[in-house]
């Protein structure tokens, strides 16, 4: 199975096998468990799981996870006696010694990497095997591609194409921990009584969202367990949530992978929107605007206040919000780094689902990532232009202000 990498090799007598768990936090389809409990029980290794609670800087985030993680080591158990739960990185590299082989989840974001390269450091040291294990995407990104792609057109076949290989169960008659129960009850709801009116998921006055983004952030929830719940749905508009489940975010797995410089805003985009960006960087703004001033809801646009009342009090946004709201923060800025810069610390601060390759991959594609090139305008240059007439001619988005209001009054 080409989810699994060997990284490291070495002959050693030590008689243990190590999970580390740093980003599937689930049993079922948890594809980096099952490949240590199959290589401890083939090498005859005890094994032992460490679970290493992730970084946040929101304490909503933490909670969040916490709530979702109440029981997982207790059920970890059926395959270990020694279960343990660290804080991030806390302890953690002080327990990586006397191990044959271990096992960590596939990073991809700079701040696991880091972490991973000092687990593989330890593992150089002390002489240890090291195995990554793709778990939280449908198919192994590195097998998808062997390159950046330019957009969800390049690589939508190469994706598709391999879903049959990797739709592969394992462990699937497994309990289930709280987070992968929760994910599983929001999505039976959402295919009972959302999936039908799919096609108006971008109305933000609306609810047919999946809700699923945290979970799979987390991997409370693996996409294959998803995918095999909706395969038994005959509904036209599966194949519209397919796309964005698969194909968009395993772009944006794609895009943080092959672009070491995806956090940085001098290289996250293409050559034609830093063209166009600096044509237009001394365009007049006729609002400026600061992150305090979005973080209390202060500015003129009802509408941009109202995503933000969501994302401070919720932790989330809806999805075609999100586009409007960096447009916006792009256009009330005095210059396109600086509002990349909030958009980026607004994003890994509140929402939930944040600090992921979703995260960085949608605020990117609002500087023209993943995007082409519009009619020329000021500010925006050539960068895909958002307003408020927009939303009111295509949503009755006075509701959505109405709704986000009542959210405020009532917390």
């Amino acid at each position: 199975m080409s989810r699994i990498l060997k990284i490291l090799e070495f002959n050693n007598d030590n008689k243990k096998c190590l999970y580390i768990m740093t980003k599937s936090f689930r049993i079922r389809n948890n594809y980096s468990l099952y490949e240590a409990i199959n290589h401890a029980k083939f090498y005859q290794l005890k094994l032992e799981i460490v679970v290493v609670e992730p970084y946040e800087e929101n304490p909503r985030n933490i909670e969040f996870f916490e709530q979702n993680t109440i029981d997982l080591v207790d059920n970890l158990k059926l395959f270990s006696d020694s279960v343990k739960y660290v804080k991030r990185n806390d302890k953690l590299y002080d327990l990586l010694a006397g191990f044959n082989s271990i096992f960590v989840d596939k990073a991809y974001l700079r701040f696991d990497i880091n972490q991973y390269e000092q687990i593989k450091q330890k593992c150089l040291t002390n002489n240890i095997n090291l195995f990554t294990v793709e778990s939280n995407v449908f198919v192994p990104v590195s097998v998808a591609s062997d390159k950046e792609e330019y957009s969800a057109r390049t690589i939508r076949n190469k994706i598709n194409s391999k879903l049959n290989e990797y739709r592969i169960s394992v462990l699937d008659n497994m309990p289930t921990t709280i987070g992968e129960k929760e994910a599983l009850r929001i999505l039976d709801n959402f295919i009972e009584n959302k999936l039908d009116n799919y096609h108006l998921h971008n109305d933000p006055s609306l609810n047919y969202t999946s809700l699923l983004s945290a979970y799979l952030k987390y991997g409370f929830i693996s996409p294959v367990t998803i995918f095999d719940r909706l395969a038994k749905v005959n509904t036209e508009n599966k194949d519209a949530f397919l796309e964005e489940l698969i194909v968009r975010r395993e772009l944006a797995y794609n895009f943080v992978y092959f672009n070491p410089t995806y956090d940085q805003f001098q290289y996250m985009t293409y050559d034609w929107a830093y063209k166009s960006m600096n044509q237009h960087l001394k365009d007049k703004r006729e609002y400026i605007y600061s992150k305090e001033d979005y973080i209390n809801f202060n500015t003129h646009d009802p509408y941009f206040n109202a995503a933000m009342i969501e994302m401070v009090y919720t932790g989330r946004m809806h999805s075609y919000m999100r586009m409007y709201w960096c447009k916006k923060i792009i256009e009330w800025s005095r210059s396109y780094e600086e509002a990349y810069d909030i958009a980026i610390e607004l994003n890994n601060y509140y929402f939930i689902d944040g600090f992921t390759p979703n995260g960085y991959c949608g605020v990117a594609w609002c500087f023209g990532k993943h995007d082409r090139a519009w009619t020329e305008r000021p500010i925006f240059g050539k960068l895909r232009y958002m307003n408020d007439n927009g939303l009111k001619r295509k949503f009755n988005i006075e509701d959505y202000v109405v709704k986000m209001n009542e959210i405020r009054k009532g917390e």
